[in-house]
């Protein structure tokens, strides 16, 4: 278990390093709300160039690529 967290604690960290200074990272969707995070190409957030859509029953849906510039948003399940 300990070697399973601290491998993913090295990729997050090896992730977050390839991140531009001014870009932020998408929050963690709690359980019991759908999230849906979008990734633009610039800080102005005018070119959508990808998605990632975290639904209630647990199922990832993704698309394009992953940038630092995002808008997030969490709705609760019904």
């Amino acid at each position: 278990m300990i070697r399973r967290v601290l491998a993913v604690a090295a990729l997050a960290s090896a992730a977050l390093a390839t991140v531009p200074a001014t870009a932020q990272a998408a929050p963690i969707c709690r359980a019991g709300y759908m999230c849906n995070t979008q990734y633009f190409s610039d800080p102005a957030r005018t070119n959508l160039v990808g998605v990632k859509t975290e639904f209630c029953d647990g199922e990832v849906s993704t698309w394009g690529r992953v940038t630092g510039y995002i808008t997030w948003s969490a709705s609760p399940c019904s």
